[in-house]
């Protein structure tokens, strides 16, 4: 090894050790697009974060998101969409968003029962449920766990299962990462909120948010999340499912091969197909204009 190799190591150590840590500058003005206050609710000894918003006499939608983000950085988008029609419930799940974080395993299920417990600690019994990406897989378990209490299921660039090999690459794959963002303090965060940016799915003027929103996680809670989520798999029960499924489908989902949802879709016994063409894996960003059309033509259709 050279010594310029051993000097810029020795460097980067003692950076990593003593140097500040900065938070990006991004130029103004910089905003929020939905100022969305919150509330907690206790779910045995945890505490999550729940916002309700829209119509207080609307038929109700609960809204999950995806994995490593939060229910605001993923629906604020589609929430004004709904809003005018609708009373919206988010909820930023465990290890996600404001809620509380730990560092112990879980599975999908355990979601899906956190789900119900605000439920219950807001009094309602019903509602129909709009699951994106891994809020998809919360959203099946949901409806397959408390069948009454699901009228409808909507699921957005999501699956039944993690095709092998695919399954045990994504595990090795996050290990490595949760390595990597240890060692070095950036990874997934970064290059979500990075992306997001480039390809235009957050404007230039909610950078600062959007990376804020981003950023409320760590590489073991990332981790325990998508390893929960490798983990998941429906099929066994998917088409006993009662209620009526609206799959989602971007057709350029980088993440989630269209490919993978149609087979998802064909487990279901009552389900429509809206295919978004042209879309990838951050469909809610991109076109939520479509997804909240869909969403409505679902329910009241």
């Amino acid at each position: 090894m050279s010594k310029w190799v051993k000097r810029a190591l020795w460097v980067w150590g003692a950076w990593r050790l003593f140097g500040p840590i900065v938070d990006p500058r991004f130029p103004p003005p910089q905003t929020n697009p939905l100022r969305l206050k919150g509330q907690t609710v206790f779910v045995g000894d945890q505490e999550l974060v729940v916002r309700d918003t829209g119509q207080p006499d609307g038929r109700l939608i609960v809204l999950l998101h995806g994995l490593g983000g939060s229910s605001l950085a993923e629906w604020y988008k589609v929430v004004p969409l709904l809003a005018s029609r609708f009373r919206l419930i988010l909820i930023d799940l465990p290890n996600h968003g404001r809620s509380d974080h730990f560092r112990s395993r879980f599975e999908i299920e355990d979601l899906a029962d956190d789900v119900a417990g605000v439920l219950d600690a807001l009094g309602i019994d019903e509602a129909a449920v709009a699951g994106y990406s891994m809020g998809g897989a919360v959203a099946q378990v949901f409806a397959h766990r408390y069948p009454g209490r699901v009228s409808k299921l909507m699921l957005v660039a999501t699956l039944t299962h993690h095709p092998e090999p695919h399954r045990t690459l994504r595990t090795l794959a996050s290990t490595v990462v949760r390595a990597w963002e240890r060692l070095t303090g950036v990874g997934t965060a970064e290059v979500r909120a990075a992306y997001l940016r480039l390809v235009g799915a957050v404007a230039p003027v909610h950078a600062r948010w959007s990376w804020l929103e981003t950023h409320r996680r760590d590489p073991d809670t990332g981790a325990l999340a998508t390893q929960a989520m490798l983990r998941f798999d429906s099929r066994d029960w998917a088409g006993k499912l009662e209620q009526p499924v609206l799959m989602v489908i971007p057709s350029r989902d980088q993440l989630v091969p269209p490919g993978w949802q149609y087979q998802a879709a064909g487990e279901f016994r009552d389900v429509a197909i809206v295919e978004v063409v042209g879309a990838r894996h951050e469909v809610p960003w991109t076109h939520p204009e479509r997804l909240a059309a869909a969403i409505v033509a679902f329910l009241e259709g």
